[in-house]
Order: C-alpha cells, then structure tokens, then sequence
C-alpha cells in the first residue's frame, strides 16, 4: 500500500474543489485515516505539472488543461485522465488595449498578442483566426504566462492578450483593454484530473478514494455558496462580490462524458493539422490511450 500520496493544485481561475480542499483539509485527514500521508502542491503552469508527474515528485495533477494533457501524452510521457476537472470556455477571452480600437478577430491582423503556447489558450486563438480566415503568420504571438501578461498589455508594450478569470474581468474592468471574444464556440475550456499510469494502476482503490472527495467539495461549495465565496475571495485576492460574478463561469464535473471524448478528438486532429503533434501518431489511439475506459465509467 501507497505510504504517501503527491497531488498538485491550483485556485485559480477560481477552482473549487482547490479552494475548498484547502480550507477542509478533507484530503488530509481521509487518507491519513487509512494510513496514508497527503500532501498538496500548488502548481498553476501545465508544463511545470508534467515535469513534476515525468519525475515523480507529485503522483497526481487537478486542473490540467486538455491541450497540454494531448501533447504530453503525444511526446511519451505515461500519464492517464482519471477525471473530469472543469469547463469554461466563457472564463476565457482575448482582450486588447483600449486605444487600438479592435472589434473582431479581424482586426488582430499584424498585432502582437501575449498567450501561453502550446495550451487551449493557444488552440483557441488558432480557431478565432482560421474562423476569420486569418494567417496564423498575421499576428506576432509572444509567449508569456498570464500574470505576465497583464501588466505587459496594461503598460502598452503588447496589444492584445488571451487570458482567464479572474486576471481577463481585471484587465477589462481597469477600462484599459476591452474584450474582443470569449472562447465560447471555440473550445471547451476542459481541464482534467490526471495522474501517472503506474500510480494509477497500483492504487486503483487510492484514485477512487481522491475522485470522491474532490466531488464532495464540488457539493460543498454548491450547498454553502455565501460561506465560499468569502474563503474564495481570501485566497484569490477578489471581492465576494467579483467571486460570486465569476462562479457561474465554471462548470466542475468529474464524469468524462461521449461529448468530452469527441472534443478530444476534434482537438487531437486539430493539434496535428497545426504541426502539434506528429503525422506519425494515431490521433483516434491517443485519445483511448490518454482517458481510460475506466475514467469514461466514472472507475
């Protein structure tokens, strides 16, 4: 039996199940129950989760978004979807800097935008421009973390920026950048629970255990909404007021529904269009072998 399990976290944009985890402490004490030692990581960055999954310093990642979690699993690395994490294509939007006077996708041609590549944040501005039928070779992307981001398109070194909750109603509500588009239409916004095949394999029961209590917080914050919004908005730095704007943006589900399947699909194939990811790989496999049957079912 595991004598220690390593997930990592993040809170933002405003992940639920985290922010609730942390202040219950539900993890800690259920495991240590069983004789099990639980220890949380934060750990916002993508890349920086798949690191910490390819060394085994965490066991398990919440909140990885789907772009990275197909590009890991692209380039080799064993790590497998045990649940659904959140939705929200609405908490996602690319901004630009008032004066520039951007409408559409359109007026994006020859501007500089700011966004973490490789992520859905990434996918998301390649579907807004092939939409429009834009090049991808007419803008200037620059590859730069969100919170980096903010201060760079405030400052007015870069144009535009594509940026989550709660950082893109902070830009728009400073009244120097506007909202151009959300992802709405254009992907799912999806993250997931991953975690290492081995760990998955060897600790069935201990995966089933975590999914459980992660979906206990979903409940939780659901039954106490005015109770969460005031310990959200202490973690996050945010009014309850601008918490309780933001919350509806988020829709947190562990079941990984046909649909999420199909969305993976689409997006693996899209992925490999765009050079992602190789010609040589089996987009339809990729995707069976990233989600589990297992996960499909609820384990």
């Amino acid at each position: 039996k595991v004598a220690q399990i390593n997930a990592s976290y993040s809170t933002r944009p405003i992940n639920v199940p985290a922010i609730v985890g942390l202040k219950q402490q539900n993890f800690e004490e259920a495991f240590k129950a069983e004789g099990i030692d639980f220890k949380w990581h934060e750990i916002a960055a993508g890349p920086a989760q798949l690191e910490a999954l390819a060394s085994k310093s965490i066991d398990m990642s919440t909140s990885m978004n789907y772009v990275s979690a197909l590009l890991a699993k692209a380039n080799g690395n064993d790590i497998k979807v045990v649940a659904g994490y959140s939705q929200f294509p609405k908490g996602i939007g690319i901004v630009a800097r008032k004066e520039l006077n951007v409408k559409s996708v359109l007026d994006l041609k020859n501007k500089q935008i700011a966004l973490q590549k490789g992520t859905m944040l990434h996918e998301f501005l390649m579907k807004a421009l092939e939409k429009e039928n834009v090049e991808v070779s007419n803008v200037e992307m620059i590859a730069m973390e969100s919170t980096d981001a903010v201060p760079a398109l405030l400052g007015g070194q870069i144009d535009a920026a594509i940026l989550p909750e709660p950082l893109l109603s902070k830009v728009i509500s400073s009244g120097k950048a506007s909202l151009v588009t959300t992802a709405e239409g254009f992907i799912t916004g999806q993250t997931f629970i991953v975690a290492r095949t081995d760990f998955v394999e060897t600790n069935p029961e201990e995966v089933k255990r975590f999914i459980q209590l992660h979906q206990e917080n979903i409940e939780w914050a659901e039954q106490n909404k005015e109770e969460f919004y005031t310990i959200a908005s202490e973690q996050l730095k945010l009014e309850p007021k601008a918490v309780q704007a933001l919350y509806p943006k988020f829709a947190f589900e562990t079941q990984i529904t046909p649909e999420v399947i199909d969305q993976l699909k689409k997006s693996a194939k899209f992925l490999q269009k765009n050079g992602f990811i190789k010609e040589s790989v089996d987009t339809e496999q990729l995707v069976k072998d990233l989600v589990g049957a297992k996960a499909q079912s609820g384990i």
